[in-house]
């Protein structure tokens, strides 16, 4: 029995990338409960309802906000930091934005020396943080700079505390808790 060249072809099954996967389930999502997909997709972390007063009626809109970002945006979001922890990180990264970003592009605007025009000089603020710096072992410091400053993921910063993947988010967010208690202490910010 001869085949012809329709029996002899196989069905090829298309898989969809993990990231059109994700996109069909927000399109499906957002058609479901009337919001446009791109809402659902900026907002994959968190969902608020907002309720809405029209004339006679009260009408519940979902917000969608992305707690996503930084360690310790998350952290602040999920109220894993106190107010003096917070405190302490918020004065820690105005002493940074003193400092300015040392870019590549020159600012032709800015007098140098002359600090930002606020009472604040980088000089003073340079001496605060290395007041500030010489209340803990480095390696402490090393771990709050990284989370807090640079932004490097938790794990990541942990790293150098243990060698327990489990373990690193945690001992990342208590070295930056215990550091940013003993600012808020020695600095009487609360």
């Amino acid at each position: 029995m001869a085949r012809g060249p329709k029996a002899s072809t196989k069905i090829k099954r298309v898989q969809k990338s993990p990231a059109e996967r994700l996109a069909d389930a927000v399109t499906a999502k957002g058609e479901a409960i009337g919001v446009p997909a791109i809402q659902i997709a900026r907002g994959l972390h968190a969902v608020v309802n907002v309720p809405l007063r029209d004339a006679d009626r009260v009408v519940t809109e979902h917000t969608l906000i992305n707690r996503g970002g930084t360690p310790v945006a998350r952290w602040k979001a999920a109220k894993l930091l106190s107010d003096s922890q917070a405190a302490a990180i918020d004065h820690c990264e105005a002493l940074w934005a003193r400092l300015g970003g040392k870019g590549l592009v020159m600012d032709l605007s800015r007098i140098p020396g002359a600090g930002q025009g606020n009472g604040w000089s980088e000089q003073e603020a340079l001496d605060d943080l290395k007041r500030i710096k010489g209340y803990f072992p480095n390696k402490y410091w090393a771990v709050y700079e990284n989370v807090c400053r640079f932004d490097e993921p938790a794990g990541f910063a942990g790293s150098a505390l243990t060698e327990c993947r489990n373990d690193q988010v945690a001992a990342a967010r208590t070295t930056v808790q215990f550091v940013a208690d003993v600012i808020a202490m020695k600095e009487r910010l609360f």
